[in-house]
This record gives C-alpha cells, sequence and structure tokens, in this order.
C-alpha cells in the first residue's frame, strides 16, 4: 500500500486503485478503480505491468501499464493519476484492444463511504449541466438514487466541500449495501442501457474522475495514534447461531462431528435441491443433529411446486423432526407464494416455513411485496460479490448493521433469519452463460483460501458483532460445517492441496471463534475509532464476558477502551485475541 498526499487531503494506491482519500481522519472518497465486468457480470482482475511513479512531499503523478484477463485478456490499459498541492486529484484511463470482446461493464467506479453519508446533504451536477440538490440514502435504496451524472459534491465536517467531476461516460449511482458493500458506487455505462456490449479493435476507450476540495477549514482533524474501542452499556441478545451442511455424502458421516457439541452452534441448516437423494440425506443429517442436541432446518430449492411437492413428499414421515423448512426458487429470485401455498398444504404448520431468498437482500429490497405471504423471512450475505481484497472484506462488516435493521423493516415485524453468510458467492445468480464463468482463482469461484486462516475468524467476529446491534436477527446460519467451505477439513483431507493445504481433520481459526462464544448469550456495543485496523466483538453472560479483538493490520497496534475498565492491549498483527473477564465495570 503506498501512501500519498495531495495537498491538504491523504490517500493510498494499491494494485491500481486508489483508497482512503480523507481530509484529516475523515473518509471523504472511499475508493475509484477501473473494472471489467463480463457477460455473467463477474468482476474480473486487471494486470498490472509496468508503473512509473513521481512523488514529492505534498503532490505525486503516476503513469501505470496494465492488462486485462478472461474475456478482455487482449484489452491493454494506460492509467494515469495525479494529485496536486492544491488537493486535486486526477484519475483517468485509455484503453483498446487487439481482439473483440463483450462487456458487461468497462470503465470507471468511484465509492463514496456510507459511514457519516448516509442521509447527508449533496449536490448532483446532471449531464446537461443542470444542478440538483439531494441526499445519500439514509434507508437503503432498491434502486439507483442518482441518475445521468456528471458530478456529485457533498460538505465535510470540517465545512469545506468535495466535489467530484466524471467525464468520457454517463455516469448513475446505486447504494451498495443491497449486496453488503458499506459504500454508494457511481459508475458508468448506466444499467439501462443494453448490455452485453462489444468492444471492437480501433475502440479507444477514455475516462477521467476528478476530485478537487474547496472552502476554508472549520473544523481542526486530526488522526489519533492508537485505535479506541468505545463500548455501550447495553446488553444485546445474541442471534441464534448455526453452520451450513452440505448435501454431499461425506459431510453427513457422523464421526466427522466428533467436538461440534463445544462450539457455539444451535442448529445445521441442511441445503437440499430436486437432484438430491433426499431422504437418506435428511435421514444422516438427523442422525448428526440428534447426536450434537441441536436442531435440524432444510433448506430446499425446487425448480416447480410440482418439484417442491414431490420433495416433501419423500420426508413427510419425518416432518416434525425437522424444526424449519426454508422454500426457494431455482428460477425466481424470491420465493413464489405457489412454492408457499405447496409447502402449507404438506408441512401443515405454517410456522416451520421460512421464504424469502437465499440471494442478496436487494432481492428482498427490490420485491418488498415477496414477505407479505410468508411468516418468516431469509436472505444471503457474502462480502464479495464486486471486489475481493482484504480491505473490502473488512469494511463490509459494518454495513451488515444496516441491511439487517433494514431487512428488519421490510419483513414488518416478522422473524428474519440471514444465511448462509459465506465469505464468497455460493453461485452467480446473474450468470448468463454459467458454463463460461470461471473463477478468478485456481480454486472454485464458491471457495476461498482465506476460509483456513485469521482472518475468515476476525470477519465472523465482526459480522457477529454488526448483526447483533441491529436487534433485529433471528439466526444466522455461517459458512458450512465441513471441507474447505466449512470451518473444519474433513477427515479425508483438503480436495485440491496444493491451492487449498489444508490437513485431514485440520481445525480452521474460525472454529476457535465458535469454540470461544460457547455459554454466551449476549453482547455489549462496541465502536472503534480505527475499524479498519482494530475492532473488537464482547459477549457477556451474566458477570462473564468474552472480548475479542481483531488486529486486521499488518503490524502491531495499541488499542485502549472507552466505557469499560479495561487497560490498554497491545496486538500482534493480524491476529485475534480472546480475553476473559469477569464482573466487568462501566466506566
Amino acid at each position: 500500500m503506498r501512501k500519498l498526499v495531495a495537498g491538504p487531503l491523504t490517500l493510498e494506491y494499491s494494485e491500481g486503485s486508489l483508497w482512503n482519500i480523507s481530509n484529516g481522519s475523515e473518509e471523504a472518497i472511499r475508493r475509484i478503480y477501473l473494472v471489467f465486468q463480463d457477460i455473467n457480470w463477474t468482476s474480473r482482475p486487471f494486470v498490472i505491468k509496468d508503473e512509473i511513479w513521481q512523488i514529492a512531499d505534498r503532490s505525486f503523478s503516476a503513469k501505470i501499464k496494465a492488462q486485462g484477463s478472461h474475456d478482455a485478456k487482449d484489452l491493454s490499459v494506460e492509467l494515469e493519476i495525479t494529485g496536486s498541492e492544491s488537493g486535486e486529484i486526477t484519475y483517468g484511463f485509455s484503453a483498446s484492444t487487439a481482439v473483440s470482446f463483450m462487456r458487461n461493464r468497462l470503465g470507471l467506479c468511484l465509492l463514496h463511504p456510507v459511514a457519516g453519508l448516509a442521509g447527508r446533504e449533496c449536490e448532483l451536477t446532471k449531464a446537461d449541466g443542470a444542478v440538483e440538490v439531494s441526499r445519500f440514502p439514509d434507508a437503503i435504496s432498491p434502486n439507483q438514487p442518482f441518475l445521468n451524472l456528471s458530478g456529485i459534491s457533498h460538505k465535510l465536517q470540517s465545512g469545506q466541500v468535495v466535489s467530484v467531476n466524471f467525464k468520457g461516460e454517463i455516469f448513475e449511482s446505486e447504494d451498495h449495501r443491497n449486496w453488503s458493500d458499506a459504500s454508494y458506487k457511481t459508475y458508468c455505462t448506466p444499467i439501462s442501457l443494453p448490455f452485453p456490449a462489444q468492444v471492437t479493435p480501433g475502440e479507444v476507450l477514455s475516462q477521467k474522475i476528478t476530485i478537487s476540495i474547496s472552502g476554508e477549514h472549520t473544523t481542526a482533524i486530526s488522526k489519533n495514534e492508537s485505535a479506541v474501542i468505545t463500548v455501550g452499556a447495553e446488553e444485546i441478545e445474541l442471534p441464534e447461531i448455526g453452520l451450513g451442511l452440505s448435501e454431499e455424502p461425506a459431510h453427513l458421516i457422523v464421526s466427522e462431528y466428533a467436538g461440534f457439541e463445544d462450539l457455539a452452534i444451535k442448529h445445521l441448516r441442511l441445503a437440499l435441491n430436486g437432484d438430491s437423494q433426499i431422504r437418506s440425506a435428511v435421514e444422516k443429517a438427523l442422525l448428526v443433529t440428534k447426536q450434537l442436541k441441536i436442531d435440524l432446518d432444510l433448506a430446499i430449492k425446487a425448480e416447480s411446486p410440482e418439484q417442491l411437492k414431490a420433495i416433501l413428499q419423500s420426508i413427510i414421515e419425518i416432518k416434525d423432526q425437522i424444526r424449519s423448512f426454508y422454500i426457494f426458487s431455482a428460477s425466481e429470485k424470491t420465493t413464489p407464494i405457489g412454492f408457499i401455498q405447496v409447502a402449507e398444504e404438506l408441512l401443515g404448520d405454517k410456522s416451520k416455513i421460512i421464504g424469502g431468498t437465499d440471494l442478496y437482500f436487494t432481492e428482498l429490497n427490490r420485491n418488498q411485496g415477496s414477505v407479505d405471504f410468508i411468516d418468516q423471512v431469509n436472505f444471503s450475505i457474502n462480502p464479495q460479490v464486486h471486489s475481493f481484497d482484504d480491505r473490502t472484506l473488512i469494511q463490509n462488516t459494518a454495513s451488515q448493521k444496516a441491511i439487517a435493521t433494514n431487512a428488519h423493516r421490510i419483513a414488518k415485524g416478522k422473524k428474519v433469519s440471514i444465511g448462509p453468510i459465506t465469505l464468497r458467492p455460493r453461485y452467480n445468480p446473474n450468470a448468463t452463460q454459467p458454463s463460461k464463468d470461471l473463477s478468478n482463482t485456481a480454486l472454485p469461484s464458491s471457495v476461498d483460501a482465506r476460509q483456513r486462516t485469521w482472518l475468515a475468524e476476525g470477519w465472523t467476529a465482526m459480522s457477529i458483532r454488526s448483526i447483533a446491534e441491529s436487534e433485529s436477527m433471528s439466526t444466522l446460519t455461517y459458512f458450512e460445517t465441513l471441507g474447505w467451505r466449512g470451518i473444519r477439513e474433513l477427515s479425508t483431507g483438503s480436495e485440491d492441496a496444493l491451492n487449498f493445504a489444508s490437513k485431514a481433520g485440520e481445525e480452521f481459526p474460525v472454529w476457535r471463534l465458535f469454540k470461544n462464544l460457547k455459554g454466551f448469550t449476549h453482547a455489549r456495543p462496541t465502536a472503534s475509532s480505527l475499524p479498519e485496523l482494530v475492532d473488537c466483538l464482547i459477549v457477556t453472560s451474566g458477570q462473564k464476558a468474552k472480548v475479542i479483538l481483531v488486529n486486521f493490520s499488518t503490524i502491531e497496534q495499541e488499542v485502549k477502551f472507552s466505557g469499560i475498565d479495561l487497560k490498554p492491549q497491545t496486538l500482534t498483527p493480524e491476529s485475534v485475541t480472546y480475553l476473559e473477564v469477569t464482573g466487568v465495570a462501566n466506566v
């Protein structure tokens, strides 16, 4: 990460992106970057070929050459980035291809942070030069809040104004929280225009974003040297936590689950589709949950009401041993009423039926009427719909509180569950040609090598903290039990020992988190002054408390506390630290 200064603004550069453009400690712009999304809406990486930098104390310039990948492998890109002493930052690109290819999106994107901006006034400059006063969405907007843009500006806490100017395309904005990103994204080309579109040889693509700052300082803002965790006095009840369960036979062997009784899990959710050996899978899953003395939920995805009926009839004799039935459609993004009617007819207990979507919150947000004919609502979360870097994963835990709060509003007081909650998308619901939707890595698209690292442990802790603070979710279902999407490796070992080098039976670090949560029923609200570096989950039960500290940074960090009587802690780099505390007192 290269640190840069442009007059009064500080920022960082990494792998073609500008990050964290800030005025003092206030983040004005989260990120500027170039994106290529193919015909399946899958984001494909650019390969940096060369960088030439000139850096002074309060200014910089860079010329960067990059190459596309996958369908755009013949695309040559030149980035030109500058920062002046006056506080003006430019990010421009030009590109051309030697071979035609199709794209859904190819152009510049800019992210505004949600924190501090939700509900704040902004000024929009339209493509024809007209100026319009608006606001960043507070409630998560299901549709594009800003259209036909050539500029957008907003006032900082200092009283200064940050202005963004877009050239080379018509831009528009979407509320990225729909997909759990903690940002508002302004992008091109407008989604209303036909896609995919062809990029042809001889065509030159060129766009530029300019950031400027104006006005006098009214407030002095300085950066803290140490992270401060502020702890609230409220005791918040934790949602019920469980794990996903694969229908693969190797995942349904009772002996694989020795030790799972020591974890803070109350249910397993078995995912089924119409091609499964339904009865056998459910019976084996029941043996596992009975051994662990926890509940079994079923998540059924069917092609039609007729197929759903056949699936349910195959297990009707053991339906009373199953706590809940999650009903989803393989072809529609929210559960159709016909599916719910079939489930009600066969199960005879409406309270056991949960609908909604096994996709993203955006599907509920765009089809809010879908909750009217169900008693319980579900949606899923993963932090990598759009970007895959560590920083985005860390930032996106913060948006989960807002998503949960908005889902509760849409559900009109009905119970809401979130699951599965995973690091990577389980599949691409927007793929028009799934056979061509290849992974960006050597692993399958649904598998993240970080699943077996401390980062998954820390990310999950912050996910639980954020969702719990919404005080609106009933149950959370994370990951899977076993294998490379799980919390412990199978006894037979990794499916790909070269690219996912786990050992047979290896407990991944996130296992430790679920084990440490055992016996705790509540959480205390926490807020970090430097959440991308250090953050915290505090769980309690009576007079007992456990403080779970995550150092997301690559260097040692000191953390101090406010609102709770704890001495400062020094955290090792890239780590999760557990502190046992008895009788924690408020300050």
